[in-house]
């Protein structure tokens, strides 16, 4: 009894790599959990809607020509509008402030100039526009404004330049060869005229040969029309086509049982225990050891005719610990299910109870790996420096950190002689990950070779303080002896 007392004591005399190593990962890896439950049961969505910007449009022009109302009634679709008064203050703290996403200036004169370079065939005067420093949701928005810019300068264009007949006539004649002549007999036959047919090779349509056409003189309410007609594209569904999402199963998916999410999600928090487990057993497994094998206690304890027992008794407290912390994660991972919306009922009991026995095993692992650091009177730091090194690398080869498959084909076999990749795959083959139910013969193969490394582990443990027992160092005082003369 007292054997199991001092254990607990020497286990609370070291707390902080409880909380340090126990705690503090464990909320760690139940944060990377928390995010795999909850996208693996986020419903999908058949359309893709993307997030709308916010835009002040600041009319300085008086909306002539309809542009500035036919601009919001355009960009309402795909932002959100925010009203902004036209004041040096009112600009400088939106910006600054980062109330909008865009703000889009139409400077006095806009429409006038707009209206010239269409009848001149100049360029498209430009707004002025202020972006968003904090993201390019405002560049998008400025997309957009260009669009309908360019949509109603088309659209301008478009519905008032004439064509001569004749001129299309005969350059019609010209590129099929005189074969369709008739088709121009009738001026309103010409337009249904298949264009697409009038060469034998497509790619010789010249659309620099047509003939230029007339365009007439245009006005004020011509711009106002045209903007109306290109705002109302954005409402026009036969147009503006919601992206569809199709719902594709990766490899990954596949192997992870997208089937059953919530297996999945269980299954991934249960594997999350491994770092934080082998960081705490080793570590503390170790100082236990060391306390216990350190000088005149060491020797006490030895000569003792109950050291065999007094070494089991330790030993047993120490698995007893291990057992309460995958107990507590056993807990914890099914409140974190739950939490996360998930059906904790939908597990298979046989598989959850599998499971547990995977991270009991390996929790016996670290515990036998902690002993044999003890045994080789491992020191604070050194074994600190082991177990981080060693636990990281059973981590990355896990599949926890990222999917085996990411991994190079040339340390795929190193990866399946590490126990985490066999811990992770005992507790997919208990809860049918990737399988049509749970495979006793798989998860029986995962433990069986994590139970191999506690035998090693123990072994090499054993036999090297055998080695040291043999050989024990003088630890004894130095003292010095006066001989009388």
């Amino acid at each position: 009894m007292n054997t199991c007392k001092a254990t607990v004591r020497v286990l609370l005399a070291h707390r902080t790599y409880i909380i340090i190593y126990l705690v503090l990962m464990g909320v760690m890896m139940f944060t990377l959990s928390w995010s795999q439950i909850t996208d693996a049961n986020r419903p999908v969505v058949d359309t893709y809607e993307p997030a709308k910007v916010n835009v002040a449009v600041v009319d300085r022009d008086g909306n002539r020509g309809d542009i500035a109302e036919s601009l919001r009634d355009y960009l309402s679709e795909s932002a959100t509008l925010v009203d902004l008064h036209d004041d040096a203050e009112s600009l400088q703290q939106a910006v600054a402030s980062n109330w909008t996403d865009l703000i889009v200036i139409i400077p006095s004169g806009y429409a006038d100039r707009f209206l010239a370079a269409a009848r001149s065939g100049d360029d498209m005067p430009q707004v002025e526009t202020v972006t968003s420093y904090t993201s390019g949701a405002g560049t998008i928005g400025g997309m957009n404004v260009n669009g309908f810019l360019s949509l109603t300068r088309i659209a301008l264009i478009g519905e008032h330049t004439h064509v001569d007949q004749d001129a299309l006539k005969d350059w019609y004649v010209t590129m099929s060869g005189g074969a369709a002549a008739g088709a121009f007999a009738d001026p309103s036959v010409g337009a249904d005229v298949d264009w697409s047919k009038i060469a034998i090779d497509s790619s010789s349509f010249d659309i620099e040969s047509l003939p230029e056409g007339a365009l007439s003189d245009l006005t004020m309410d011509d711009v106002g029309e045209a903007a109306g007609n290109a705002a109302k594209t954005a409402h026009d569904a036969d147009v503006n086509r919601p992206v569809a999402v199709e719902k594709i199963t990766s490899k990954d998916e596949r192997d992870a049982g997208a089937a059953n999410p919530v297996a999945s999600g269980f299954g991934d928090t249960m594997k999350t225990a491994l770092y934080p487990l082998f960081l705490t057993l080793s570590v503390c497994v170790s100082l236990v050891a060391r306390v216990f094998g350190a000088g005149e206690l060491r020797r006490r304890l030895a000569a003792s005719p109950a050291a065999a027992s007094i070494g089991l008794k330790r030993m047993g407290v120490l698995c007893v610990f291990a057992l309460l912390i995958c107990v507590a994660y056993l807990i914890a991972a099914l409140g974190l299910t739950a939490a996360a919306g998930a059906d904790p009922t939908a597990l298979p009991p046989a598989g959850v109870a599998m499971a547990f026995g995977s991270v009991c095993m390996f929790g016996l692992m670290c515990v036998a790996c902690g002993f044999m650091l003890g045994e080789f009177g491992a020191s604070d730091t050194a074994a600190n420096g082991f177990a981080n090194v060693f636990g990281l690398l059973i981590l990355f080869t896990s599949g926890i950190a990222f999917p085996i498959s990411m991994m190079p084909d040339e340390i795929i076999p190193f990866v399946r002689l590490t126990p985490g990749w066999w811990y992770t795959s005992s507790i997919d083959a208990a809860l049918g990950v990737g399988l049509n139910g749970s495979d006793a013969i798989g998860w029986l193969n995962g433990i069986g070779i994590v139970a191999l490394y506690s035998v090693t582990f123990v072994c090499i443990g054993l036999a090297v303080g055998r080695v040291r027992r043999m050989r024990p160092a003088n630890m004894t005082a130095v003292t010095t002896q006066l001989a009388e003369a």
